[in-house]
């Protein structure tokens, strides 16, 4: 049943709806980044992660762009026919522009980024006479990405998401339709990966077939934005979204699936938003050729094999070969217009050269909230587009993060999430900016600014307390025991005591490195 008075509007917004752009424009200007003004100059480790970026990106470029043919079965010869082949070719080769696409930002930053280097450019035995040295020394062996692992995990990755993605549509009408932008998050996102690219986050945006703008009248809105928590949001279903079920024709056998979402006050659930995506996600994995009883993918002759877990809003893909192992965590997200944060009580204002198109939600429980609705209802905001653009001319800033996630790692902080020490960074960054000393990222060494954030790590813990970025009355830490807290800050007070005696700066190694790592490191001491 079509009601005639509602298909206009309907086909209007389908009209207007940009389906599967890779939001490459987004990253741009992402040489501006630390290190990028040529005041600076680049640091001696940017020389080698240059050359690694150019050479990594470029490979897997060029594996995004050859034609391979698809390997369909296992052991029998294929008996597709000749035009079946070249439309799964063609499709194929469609996923994969889309992700050379989203991939191009780093060729075209390659000369700025620090997040590769190469193996060999490791020192044999280094000449290591303050701080400084040791940090730079610690950096190369133990925390830069190297470049062979970079080329080889981004291939992997894309050779195994493409064939995902591609099966997605296939099995899902809903899907194939409505999916759009895919873009990486997290640390890699924001080039604050260390050590290995064993990780990835990828954000999937799932568009909706309603207008996601404001309305004037804002209860007249196709779907109503309540912050009943700072940090997060419900989703209530506006006339037009409750309608879709008798409002788009025969559409709606499509469009039924966003109907399903919601629950009898017409919230959007993002408990029933994640189960259709992962159900979706394990009926295009049943489609793969199977080895050893699991689904598996071949790249370059090697059989990786996929198995899947859950973790919170992420549908967890997990890519293994011998001595190969790649985390990639799939998360749905929902996108509205810029223009709308104010009415997800986003109280920072967005600086003009921050500002994107879209932000977005993604389906995680607000556990801190204060009914059963708040954590069934609620979805995460997530800005990472504009808090990526902040960490634009920043100079040093991402290296110091790279420093104290190093140490967080190795001293096992495991309740301090890199998303909160980024936060950490983004205050500290804003303060100076307000105080007229932000060129210290610039002019600083980098033992003057891990021993500065250090500082600003401990006064957080000590007050318990790491304001959200974009609503300060949002603790990030505030449902952290007090045990643990005072543990993470007996640890960072530790290192703080060492760093203090100049003479005494090679123990700091004790601190950054785990305990494998420094029984191997202290002979080079």
């Amino acid at each position: 049943m079509c009601l005639c008075d509602e298909l206009p509007r309907a086909r209007h917004w389908r009209l207007r709806r940009k389906r599967c752009t890779m939001n490459g424009d987004r990253n741009n200007d992402e040489g501006r980044g630390n290190g990028g003004g040529r005041d600076n100059g680049p640091s001696w480790w940017q020389y080698g992660a240059a050359a690694a970026a150019i050479t990594a990106t470029a490979g897997t470029l060029y594996y995004l762009t050859r034609q391979p043919q698809l390997e369909t079965t296992t052991s029998t010869p294929s008996t597709t026919s000749t035009t079946t082949v070249a439309q799964s070719t063609q499709k194929r080769r469609g996923v994969l522009s889309t992700l050379a696409e989203l991939l191009e930002p780093l060729a075209n930053n390659s000369t700025n980024m620090e997040d590769a280097i190469s193996s060999s450019s490791v020192p044999v035995s280094p000449n290591i006479t303050n701080l400084n040295g040791l940090l730079a020394d610690i950096y190369v062996r133990y925390i830069a990405l190297k470049k062979e692992d970079f080329r080889l995990h981004y291939r992997v990755f894309t050779e195994v998401f493409s064939q995902i993605h591609n099966n997605m549509k296939e099995v899902d009408k809903y899907y194939n339709r409505y999916s759009s932008n895919i873009q990486f998050a997290g640390s890699h996102y924001d080039r604050l990966r260390i050590k290995k690219p064993d990780e990835f986050d990828v954000d999937i945006v799932i568009d909706l077939p309603v207008n996601l703008r404001r309305d004037r009248n804002l209860n007249e809105s196709d779907i109503i934005l309540e912050p009943n928590f700072p940090g997060f949001v419900q989703l209530r279903a506006g006339v037009q979204y409750q309608k879709l079920l008798v409002r788009d024709g025969v559409d709606c056998l499509i469009n039924r699936t966003a109907h399903e979402w919601l629950d009898e006050k017409n919230y959007i659930l993002r408990s029933k938003f994640t189960n259709w995506f992962k159900s979706v996600g394990n009926r295009a994995l049943n489609r793969f050729p199977r080895r050893e009883n699991l689904p598996a993918c071949s790249v370059e002759g090697v059989y990786y094999t996929i198995r899947t877990s859950e973790s919170g809003p992420a549908w967890t893909i997990i890519i293994e070969a011998p001595n190969f192992k790649l985390d990639v965590d799939l998360v749905p997200a929902l996108r509205f217009p810029e223009d709308r944060c104010i009415e997800a009580n986003v109280i920072r204002p967005i600086p003009p050269e921050c500002r994107r198109e879209y932000w977005m939600v993604v389906p995680k429980p607000n556990k801190g909230g204060n009914t059963i609705h708040d954590e069934k209802r609620s979805w995460r905001i997530a800005l990472q587009d504009q808090e990526k653009q902040f960490l634009n001319n920043t100079y040093q800033l991402r290296q110091t993060i790279r420093f104290l996630k190093k140490f967080r790692d190795s001293q096992n902080m495991n309740g301090i999430a890199s998303y909160y020490i980024k936060t950490l960074f983004l205050l500290e960054y804003v303060q100076l900016q307000e105080t007229h000393q932000s060129h210290m990222w610039q002019t600083s060494d980098m033992a003057t600014l891990f021993k500065h954030m250090l500082r600003k790590f401990y006064m957080a813990l000590d007050k318990k307390e790491i304001p959200y970025f974009w609503n300060r009355r949002h603790n990030l830490i505030g449902n952290i025991s007090q045990g643990l807290i005072n543990e993470y800050k007996s640890k960072v007070q530790q290192l703080l005591s060492v760093l203090d005696d100049p003479y005494n700066y090679k123990q700091v190694a004790k601190y950054l490195l785990d305990d494998h790592e420094y029984q191997t490191y202290r002979w080079l001491l």
